[in-house]
């Protein structure tokens, strides 16, 4: 069997059940499908027939993650991800979802599902259920909204068990290391132009009140860039509209780029495989929208104190024992025995953590997006907006999406608006105690005071995951942020008076690490004796933090990191007792930020961090001249820093050939705006998974890049026909003028009622 032997039916006409008249798929030699539908229902259906068409696998895949089932679709190593996601709820949460959604929004569900049904029963089955022997069952509306919560859950509630794990054995200065600073002087994303004047860590009070609670924390057991410039800076004299997520290289990649036009609205731009969309990024006829994930914090964690009793466990609440609820289940594993597991719930959440037939204590997850979410009406006015104004009204009417939208209209006005629903509370960073009832969520922040711009006086809008407004905003939204990416940016959009799509170019493409530039000067001024530790040193001098493929002291840096990460941080978070999973991009703004200080939380108060710098410039001269040979000047950032695209089956030894891609050397890291960010082994994980770049003056000459290509369907010539263009920072049309769509046609599918 071969993967072209598998392929989706692009040509000629089918007749399918689930419309109501014709419609017509073009699809350009890019494999972007183009959708002319009589109305929004069809294009709806047209939209979920095409994405089973190219994405059947990744969408199953998703489906059996966010219900808790992927095991039994692969195997045991996802038996863990299937009990922590039906724990979370996901599934069970949708369906209650679904009962409350507006007639509109089950429609849009509706058309989707019975497109994807439609492709299920028509279509080739894709080469992957045939490797695997895989019969594919009906879709759901539920299947979609439970994507829709998995994708936008977050892992905050990861995250804060960590602190309160790290709080426990090593105190609040060390929870405080591991939430990003914010120092005076960084980019806000609002007021637009305005910088940092606060207190270092805006959530050091936080921390420490809730350490002050009594018996103190309990000792338990993606990214994006965005920017919008008006019309008064640029060549055409109408806004531009650039964005680029960054989010795990998975193959297929994360977005499915479509163009739909109905009576109702016309839309183009990348969707989530298993739900309706444009959502995140897109344009419609005449508005031009992007985003940055806002992390919108909407976990907390609460320590419950729990006893056990002949008929059961019972959880303390205000002076009172009440059974805990539990929930028995079910894990099916491929090839293997199912598993039972109990699952318990308490009034906050569920329990994340602990065991409530042996401990006195747990902990459970409480969830902002417990209650129903409406996105698919706020889609709806999104799509259907002619003007900013009425852009923003429906941006903040989305519950699941935290986000930084950035948007702009044909009558030249821009914005910026914050959306999803975040519970109002203070910012609880570690577990707090949940039997007391002082620590009640008081409602959500209102929309109407979330954060917000209307055509500010210096003339852009820029995000990428920074700090989101002054210390003076009242409401607590997140404390994830990061500065590097933004405080780059604004050098870049600050030093340029008129823009055109070249310069948005420019800025997609750079490499420049701010974060590199300030902590390189510190690896410079150190004294060290070694000859070879010398050369590897002289890298840094007056070096600007590009980490350019080709860069040799890029390579360096990365390195001397690497030697302090192992030596210093790693050890110290160690001390914990657990585990502590950090990433390389925060284990290098830890070490910027420790080294910034002179701090001798991680190095103790007769420790030097000189001392310890000259010795990790000696451990990296060291591996870099065993790996790449003696001369400095020889060394390649591109030789250890490759994104490697891989395919869920591509582990397999026959398929790996054939799903899987070729390592691509590329430069920047998880601090540049060509962001890509690296696991400890050099493997780029997570980058640029799609990029836009929108001229209001000429929607039709929208310019974007969908890698590593549109199609799911290993035998495609669209499978990986991007990846070239990727790396380069290249980019093709997206097209909405017919004439234009059909001189570039490569396929016409026409379905028939």
């Amino acid at each position: 069997m071969k993967p072209e032997d598998c392929l989706a039916i692009h040509d000629g006409a089918t007749r399918v059940e689930g419309i109501n008249a014709r419609v017509t798929v073009i699809r350009d030699r890019w494999g972007i499908p183009h959708i002319r539908a009589q109305s929004a229902r069809d294009a709806f259906f047209a939209e979920g027939f095409c994405m089973a068409q190219d994405r059947a696998w990744q969408i199953e895949l998703i489906r059996h993650m966010a219900h808790g089932r992927a095991a039994s679709l692969l195997n045991r190593g996802l038996l863990g991800l299937d009990i922590q996601n039906r724990t979370l709820g996901f599934g069970r949460l949708a369906e209650e979802e679904w009962k409350q959604q507006s007639p509109e929004a089950r429609a849009v569900l509706d058309a989707y599902a019975a497109g994807v049904n439609a492709a299920i029963r028509t279509q080739p089955a894709p080469f992957e259920f045939r490797a695997i022997g895989h019969e594919m069952q009906p879709w759901s509306p539920v299947d979609s909204l439970a994507i829709i919560k998995l994708v936008n859950s977050g892992q905050q509630w990861a995250s804060k068990l960590k602190f309160g794990q790290v709080a426990a054995k090593l105190g609040a200065e060390a929870v405080l290391a591991l939430v990003p600073d914010v120092p005076p002087g960084r980019t806000l994303i609002v007021p637009s132009g305005a910088r940092w004047a606060g207190k270092p860590h805006p959530f050091a009070e936080d921390i420490a009140r809730a350490m002050g609670e009594p018996d103190g924390p309990v000792a338990s057991g993606g990214g994006s860039n965005c920017w919008v410039i008006h019309g008064s800076r640029t060549v055409s004299g109408k806004p531009l509209v650039a964005g680029d997520p960054h989010l795990p290289m998975t193959l297929p990649g994360q977005w499915y780029v479509v163009h739909m036009e109905c009576p109702e609205f016309t839309a183009a731009g990348p969707c989530n495989p298993g739900y309706p969309g444009p959502l995140f990024y897109g344009h419609n006829a005449k508005l031009a929208w992007t985003m940055t994930h806002a992390q919108g914090d909407r976990w907390d964690l609460y320590r419950e104190r729990v006893r056990n009793r002949a008929a059961g466990p019972e959880v303390l609440y205000r002076g009172e024992w009440t059974p805990l609820a539990c929930r028995d289940e079910r894990f099916d594993v491929r090839g293997g025995e199912p598993v039972e597991e109990r699952l318990w719930l308490t009034r906050h959440g569920p329990v994340i953590f602990g065991d409530p037939l042996t401990d006195d204590e747990v902990i459970a997850a409480r969830w902002g997006l417990a209650e129903p979410a409406h996105d698919m009406d706020a889609m709806l006015g999104v799509l259907r907006s002619s003007s900013a104004a009425e852009a923003r009204e429906a941006f903040r009417r989305y519950d699941s999406v935290s986000g930084n939208f950035c948007f702009a209209d044909g009558a030249g006005d821009i914005g910026y608006q914050y959306t999803g629903r975040i519970p109002k509370r203070p910012a609880w960073l570690v577990p707090v105690e949940g039997w007391s009832g002082e620590h009640e969520w008081q409602g959500d922040v209102p929309a109407e005071d979330l954060p917000r711009a209307d055509n500010p006086a210096n003339g852009y809008l820029l995000t990428a995951n920074n700090q989101t407004t002054t210390p003076d905003y009242p409401h607590y939204l997140t404390y994830v942020t990061t500065r590097f990416r933004a405080d780059r940016l604004r050098e870049l959009i600050e030093a340029t008076d008129r823009f055109e799509p070249a310069d948005m170019r420019r800025l997609q493409a750079d490499v420049t690490s701010v974060a590199a530039r300030e902590l390189a000067k510190s690896f410079a001024s150190v004294s060290v004796t070694n000859a070879l530790a010398r050369k590897l040193q002289a890298l840094f001098g007056g070096w600007d933090g590009r980490l350019a493929a080709d860069s040799a002291a890029a390579v360096a840096f990365d390195a001397v990191c690497e030697a302090l990460a192992e030596t210093i941080v790693r050890p110290f978070y160690a001390r914990a007792g657990v585990d502590i999973p950090i990433t390389v991009l925060e284990e290098r703004r830890i070490i910027l930020e420790q080294v910034a200080a002179r701090s001798p939380l991680m190095i103790g108060h007769g420790g030097s961090w000189d001392a310890e710098i000259a010795r990790a410039i000696e451990i990296a001269a060291e591996r870099l001249s065993t790996r790449f040979g003696d001369d400095p000047a020889s060394w390649r950032w591109g030789a250890a820093h490759e994104l490697r695209w891989r395919h869920n089956l591509g582990r397999d030894g026959e398929l790996a050939g054939v799903l899987n891609l070729p390592p691509i050397a590329v430069g920047g890291d998880g601090t540049t705006p060509f962001n890509t960010a690296a696991e400890p082994d050099g493997a780029v994980a997570i980058s640029v998974s799609y990029r836009q770049i929108f001229d209001l003056s000429d929607l039709n000459a929208a310019q974007i890049c969908i890698p590593p290509g549109n199609s799911g369907q290993p035998g495609s010539a669209h499978y990986a026909d991007n990846a070239g263009r990727w790396r380069n920072v290249e980019y093709h049309p997206l097209y909405i003028n017919w004439d234009d769509i059909r001189a570039n046609a490569e396929a016409t599918l026409v379905l028939e009622p």
